[in-house]
Formats: C-alpha cells, sequence, structure tokens
C-alpha cells in the first residue's frame, strides 16, 4: 500500500482520462429520448448591476489562482411546470431582474477575469461597463418528452449559454441562459468561472439570485471578497508541528511511476452517464465495512475500485484518487461568513492497481479516511498554498495517463436542488456538464446519484462492477 498526499496544483496534470468528444451526452441507463431537442436563442443582452459598483481591480486567492481551476463549470436546473402558470409569468424577466440586483453586490461576477503573461497570475477587472452575458430561449417540446433531461440523447449544451469571451481580452466569469419549454417548464443554466466560487460560492451566489427574485430586499448573506485570507502570508498555522507529524507532501511524477494505462483509451467514443445509487444499496455497501463510515467515503471507495476494474488498467501501474476537501472550518484565522471563493484542497491517494482491485473495500475506506484526515491538518493547507505559488510560473506537463487518475466531488449539501427555488418548489435534478470528474449529486427520493464519464465499453464494465459488488 502506498498513501501519499499530493499538491492540488498537480491533481489535474498528470492523467487527462481521454481525448473527450465536445459534447458527451448524458443519460441514466442509456435510453434515448423519443423527442428531439431544439433550442431557438434571443440575442445576448448584457445585464450590468441595477446600482453604482467600484471601479476596481482584484487579485484572488492562492487557491483561485490555481490553473487546474480556471475553467467555466456549466451546469443545468431543471425545473417543472408550476402549479399555476400564474406563478411564474415571465421566467426569463424575472431572472434578469434579480440578476441585475444580485450584481450590487457580486459586482466582481460582472468583471472580467485575465491571467498575466508576466507572473501567470489572475486578474479580475471590474468597470461600471462591464456586465453579466444572459440568453433568453425557448424549446418547443416538453420536459417530460426529454424525462426531464434524466435520460435523454438530445444535445444539452445547447441549453447553456456559449462562451462569448476571447481571453487575450479578459473573458466573462459568468453567462446565464434560461430556456423555457412548451410545458411551462423551464432550465436555468451557468456557465461560471471555478476561479472565482468553488460549490459553496456558487450556491451562495444562487441563493443569492433566489432569494432577490422572491422580492427580498437584500441577500441573507451579504458576499465578502477578502481572496487575501488564502495566501501564504496570510494563512498562519498556530502551534508547532511536531517534527514528522506534518502530512508530507511529494514529487507527483515520482509517485505516481508508472501511471497505469488502460486498453480502452484514448477513445472518442465517450459516454458521460448518471446512475442512480439507492438508500437501500448505500447501506448493503456499509454493512461490508466494520466501524463508522460515512455515505460518501464507501461510496468513494466503491466507486473508486469498480473504475479501476472497469478500465482494465495493467495491474503493475498506480492509480490516483483525488477528492475535493472542504477547508472553511479550518482556516486560521477564521473566512468572514459571505466568503465565495475557493476554500478546499484535495484529498489524495496513489495505489498500485493490483492493490486497489484486489483489497477489500473496507481497506480502500480506511485510505480515504487517512487522506481526509491529512487534508484538514493546517499544515498541509499551508504546504498547499506555498507550493502553487511556487508552481505558478511554471509550465507543467505530463505524458499518458490514460485514465489512472480519479478525481471526485460531492454536491449533494450545497443545497442546489431545494433552496435555489425561483418560485418552482425546487429543482427537479441538476446535470453539470463535465467529463473529466466524477460529482456526486443529491437525489430526490434519498440516495445518491453518481455522475461519472467513461469509454462507452468501460461505462459497461463499470455498471456491471457496480451491481456485482452490492450482490456479493
Amino acid at each position: 500500500m502506498m498513501l501519499i498526499y499530493v499538491s492540488p496544483i498537480t491533481y489535474k496534470l498528470c492523467t487527462q482520462i481521454v481525448h473527450v468528444t465536445k459534447n458527451p451526452k448524458l443519460g441514466s441507463q442509456g435510453m434515448s429520448s423519443s423527442s428531439p431537442l431544439t433550442v431557438k436563442r434571443s440575442q445576448v443582452v448584457i445585464v450590468k448591476p441595477s446600482n453604482a459598483t467600484p471601479d476596481v481591480s482584484l487579485s484572488l486567492s492562492t487557491l483561485d489562482n490555481d490553473p487546474n481551476l480556471e475553467s467555466l463549470a456549466k451546469t443545468i436546473y431543471v425545473y417543472a411546470p408550476p402549479s399555476s402558470k400564474a406563478d411564474v409569468h415571465d421566467p426569463a424577466s424575472l431572472f434578469q431582474q434579480a440578476l441585475a440586483h444580485a450584481l450590487v453586490y457580486y459586482y466582481p461576477l460582472a468583471g472580467k477575469l485575465h491571467r498575466g503573461s508576466h507572473d501567470h497570475r489572475l486578474e479580475l477587472r471590474c468597470s461600471p461597463a462591464e456586465g453579466v452575458p444572459f440568453v433568453r430561449a425557448t424549446a418547443d417540446c416538453t420536459l417530460s418528452s426529454l424525462n426531464y433531461l434524466e435520460d435523454t440523447d438530445a444535445d444539452l449544451y445547447q441549453l447553456v449559454p456559449s462562451d462569448v469571451a476571447v481571453r487575450s481580452g479578459g473573458y466573462n466569469p459568468l453567462a446565464l441562459q434560461i430556456t423555457l419549454f412548451a410545458c411551462g417548464g423551464i432550465t436555468f443554466a451557468a456557465a461560471l468561472s471555478h476561479s472565482l466560487c468553488d460549490g459553496f460560492g456558487a450556491s451562495q451566489f444562487f441563493k443569492a439570485l433566489t432569494e432577490l427574485a422572491e422580492g427580498k430586499k437584500q441577500p441573507s448573506i451579504i458576499p465578502v471578497w477578502d481572496r487575501h485570507c488564502l495566501t501564504p502570508n496570510n494563512f498562519s498555522v498556530t502551534g508547532q508541528v511536531e517534527q514528522g507529524q506534518a502530512p508530507k507532501l511529494v514529487n507527483f511524477e515520482e509517485a505516481c511511476s508508472p501511471v497505469a494505462i488502460s486498453p480502452y483509451t484514448p477513445s472518442n467514443d465517450m459516454v458521460c452517464e448518471i446512475l442512480n445509487v439507492t438508500s437501500e444499496e448505500i447501506t448493503q455497501l456499509k454493512e461490508k465495512v466494520e466501524g463508522e463510515v460515512t455515505t460518501l467515503e464507501i461510496l468513494a471507495a466503491h466507486v473508486w475500485r469498480s473504475r479501476c476494474r472497469a478500465l482494465k488498467l495493467n495491474l503493475d501501474g498506480t492509480s490516483q484518487f483525488g477528492m475535493a476537501v472542504g477547508i472553511r472550518r479550518i482556516v486560521d484565522p477564521p473566512l468572514p461568513e459571505g466568503y465565495y471563493g475557493n476554500a478546499f484542497v484535495m484529498a489524495n491517494i496513489v495505489m498500485k492497481v493490483s492493490e486497489l482491485n484486489n483489497s477489500p473495500l473496507s481497506h480502500v475506506v480506511t485510505l480515504i479516511k487517512e487522506a481526509k484526515r491529512a487534508a484538514l491538518e493546517k499544515s498541509y493547507v499551508s504546504e498547499q498554498l506555498r507550493k502553487i505559488e511556487r508552481k505558478l510560473k511554471m509550465k507543467v506537463a505530463c505524458e499518458g495517463g490514460n485514465g489512472a487518475l480519479f478525481l471526485l466531488t460531492d454536491w449533494r449539501h450545497l443545497g442546489l436542488l431545494n433552496k435555489v427555488d425561483f418560485g418552482y418548489g425546487g429543482s427537479l435534478s441538476i446535470i453539470p456538464l463535465v467529463s473529466d470528474i466524477c460529482i456526486f449529486l443529491p437525489r430526490k427520493h434519498g440516495g445518491v446519484r453518481v455522475q461519472i464519464t467513461l469509454p462507452k465499453p468501460a461505462m459497461d464494465n463499470f455498471k456491471e462492477h457496480m451491481i456485482n459488488t452490492l450482490c456479493l
């Protein structure tokens, strides 16, 4: 067994799964939709704050500056038709007005994001002339004909705003699209810069948008920028760390060598699916492990091992596991309420494929527990910040990998399903359009929705391994 804690600057560098197709389709059981999706977009409107905002340039935290986070996270929220059409008369106008109001408080999201060529650091330029691209759209079909996007071969990228930025001149960190379906249901889609917000930060903004749409004068939580809090100069470790006790960061390339490869990669036949794992199935998994274990720990172990077996990674290679762990409660000094920047590090493990394949689930769970515990050490976080700063100017590349890296994040406790309401009684589901990370999503009736992307033959293997373990 090899348990190694790796800097977050490296967690995406060593192993890209494959060359992913541009628009992977999403579905839960491989079923096809009986109704095509054709979306008509209106012209992009730039929504500006409804009141005056500062004309400033803002710097970001060390975690925000991680080049591996610089992407637009695209997510779709699905809302069933309201019980009465009078409940939400004009949803697009409602969203647009709420957005203008919200940007008074979240004016950085209306800025332009740049990465400097000389120091490779991010800068956010905020000007009263800037705003957020907003798109109104319509679809002639009903959401029910698409099974509320739970099972569809439709091109879901029609429902999210297109990239409207030119990186050389800065780009918009946020864009929104509202699509009204023939049934009266809607999808609300956001393209939001991960460099500006983590999951909790995004949730805070969307909840504020909901509150303002409901008619409140201001958000219940007032946002705070304060990105200086998570830089090496301001994040401190209290007390003395005993010799040998601090989690050790190691050279990633050495730790991962030799990286496992899969016969299914590279591939252009990628599928992204959402698998429903019920509460009863999770209980069955927990019964296989002695002692207390969380749903996150047991399901992470099960999915990682099933994925490794499904990809048929070579036994003498290594597989890497990386899981986002929130650090808001251990930051010293404490982050202010309303902080919406990135506040997580990666808990990482490296294991030989042969050991991962043959180990009992309890052993893999133990390693995940240890990695989580280490990631919450203040000395670990402090060293992670320093390591990112050292590597900001470096152009790091790593050849190969072919699926050996498994990245995981948990969205179940962000409040995105029920608290982002907009008068529709909460969203039916959340669909992130991603291809390089596994996401645990909330499920309306208990359990977990597991979103994962794999080559098609490996996906079939993955489902089989997931089910077989439950039946043992």
